[in-house]
């Protein structure tokens, strides 16, 4: 057989086996990533609306009511007083960040044991609490402020990892990275969602406005919970919609373990550089977001000149931009590895590279532009963000690709340290812009720039795509039975399918693409050599 026929085989298997599955876009899956999308949202959403909430609860709204010196004591008896320092003002800004380090781990940890459904329930419903709760917070107490804004990043912290669990166990070989951008996309939606329509919920008259911010996205967080328990399930096995030839297709060349419990190598793991490549990557990422969504509206409102109306509206642009690109990169990404133009590793290290330095290049271009070339300035912030997104489909997806067995836990790992890697960024930048000037913002412009650059380089050097050694349990023999299901029953020919328990191992390792669903079709008759098909493919 030629290189070229090699090639063609799996291509054409690959091909029949994702074409038999129909209905893509309203299957189980993703349906998955459409609800992992909502939680996402949710979680960025509540991350996000202090940086437009801080500027319309401080008194900057003094100045735009026009308020004199004469009048300043009857605005202040109608008004909270929310004059800050600056430093305390960088530490209500970081103190989600503070609870978001505590609890990645350990909610990747329970994710593996219990499932990820549970644990993103929990984290909906408590951290829509906390945040209905803030304006309460707000108005008794500084302190309680910042506690309730570490809570809801306590418990939101957890969110990642457990969606990392479920797509370990949902997402088919070829769609892991429109999969996973679906539900990253949710961050892009909360972006243009929660600057715009917090820019407005400013301007309401009734108590002040600004405290709806916090009603209107902690009640949407709250109300998720009960489509969220409907639709998802922790694996397609377990979810009593789903067709039998999305289950085959989802475990298409896949093995995993049946064993809830999961002991990562750690030693082996904290010396393995595709891991650290992760890390790196995860933290200049998350420095760059920590500081964009603190800081931004500030940006554009003290440097830039907009109104908190305008800010709104400008701060929500560039998150457009990130949506477009995450869903066009997904499948992008998707389709060259189908394709086999190059191998997952490339791929990865491509959309990373690009993503990183098309961000730098764009921050640069800001740090020289002032309010008099706004428009110039937004439109690079708008690429700047665009490029960034590229990296949804690299360093974020590479935990599944280098370990899947462990994906939910290295997730909680990566985030944990890019969170406390990113609770500097508030604080840095809060002192860098004590007078608040374009040439203090460029230095801040310059240092994103910079770390942008060291996350491409780290990654596009130590970054893997296959499946690392101490990631792997056990050499297994995966069995595809076909997709298609469609056979009619002829009694006269007796079925070689084997029972449920033949294709369990003694090591615990079940051949996926088998379920207890096949065991009830043993008085269906197939043709024995169309039947199976031995295939050791690795994700």
């Amino acid at each position: 057989m030629s290189k070229k026929e090699d090639k063609e085989k799996p291509e054409k298997l690959d091909h029949e086996i994702e074409e038999s599955c129909t209905g893509k876009f309203t299957s189980c899956r993703w349906m998955i990533g459409y609800m992992c999308c909502a939680a996402r949202f949710s979680q960025s959403a509540i991350r996000q609306l202090i940086g437009m909430a801080t500027v319309c609860m401080t008194l900057q709204r003094a100045v735009e009511h026009q308020v004199t010196p004469k009048n300043m004591e009857e605005f202040i008896a109608n008004e909270e007083d929310f004059t800050w320092s600056s430093e305390f003002e960088g530490t209500v800004l970081a103190a989600f960040n503070f609870g978001f380090i505590a609890s990645p781990i350990i909610g990747g940890y329970i994710a593996g044991y219990f499932g990820g459904k549970r644990v993103i329930t929990f984290s909906l419903i408590v951290g829509s609490l906390a945040t209905i709760l803030t304006p309460v917070a707000a108005r008794a107490d500084k302190a309680l402020l910042v506690f309730m804004r570490a809570v809801a990043g306590l418990v939101m912290g957890a969110v990642d990892p457990a969606i990392q669990s479920l797509w370990s166990k949902w997402a088919p070989m070829y769609e892991k990275s429109q999969l996973t951008t679906c539900s990253y996309s949710g961050l892009s939606i909360a972006g243009i969602t929660t600057f715009l329509v917090s820019g407005y919920l400013c301007t309401i008259q009734l108590d002040n406005g600004w405290p709806f911010i916090f009603y209107v996205f902690g009640g949407f967080s709250l109300l998720l919970v009960f489509p969220w328990l409907y639709l998802v399930y922790d694996s397609p096995e377990q979810h009593p919609r789903i067709k039998m030839e999305e289950i085959k297709y989802i475990n298409h060349g896949k093995s995993t373990s049946i064993k809830k419990s999961i002991h990562p190598p750690w030693p082996k793991i904290l010396t393995s550089l595709p891991f650290w490549a992760i890390v790196v990557a995860h933290v200049t990422y998350t420095w760059v977001t920590s500081w964009v969504l603190a800081y931004l509206p500030k940006y554009l409102n003290n440097i830039l000149k907009f109104s908190v109306e305008e800010d709104g509206i400008v701060s929500s642009i560039p998150f457009v931009g990130r949506l477009v690109s995450g869903a066009v990169c997904g499948y992008l990404s998707d389709w060259l590895q189908r394709k086999r133009y190059f191998t997952t590793g490339t791929v990865r290290k491509i959309f990373q590279s690009i993503g990183c330095v098309g961000c730098a290049g764009c921050m640069i271009g800001i740090s020289f532009l002032d309010h008099n070339n706004r428009i110039p300035a937004v439109c690079l912030l708008i690429m700047g963000l665009t490029f960034q997104n590229f990296t949804s489909v690299a360093f974020r997806i590479n935990h599944l690709d280098i370990a899947p067995r462990y994906a939910g836990v290295l997730m909680g790992v990566t985030t944990t340290v890019a969170m406390s890697a990113g609770l500097s960024a508030p604080f840095i930048t809060s002192a860098l812009i004590e007078e608040d000037t374009a040439e203090e913002w460029k230095e801040v412009f310059w240092i994103v720039a910079a770390l942008n650059v060291v996350g491409a380089i780290i990654f596009a050097i130590f970054a893997k795509g296959e499946v690392q050694p101490w990631a792997i349990e056990s050499t297994v023999k995966v069995i595809d039975p076909p997709i298609d299901e469609s056979s009619e029953t002829r009694p006269d020919v007796k079925s070689d399918l084997p029972a449920y328990i033949d294709v369990i191992s003694d090591s615990g390792v079940v051949n996926p693409a088998f379920t207890i669903k096949d065991e009830d079709n043993l008085n269906q008759a197939h043709n024995v050599s169309e039947v199976y098909e031995e295939s050791s493919t690795k994700l």
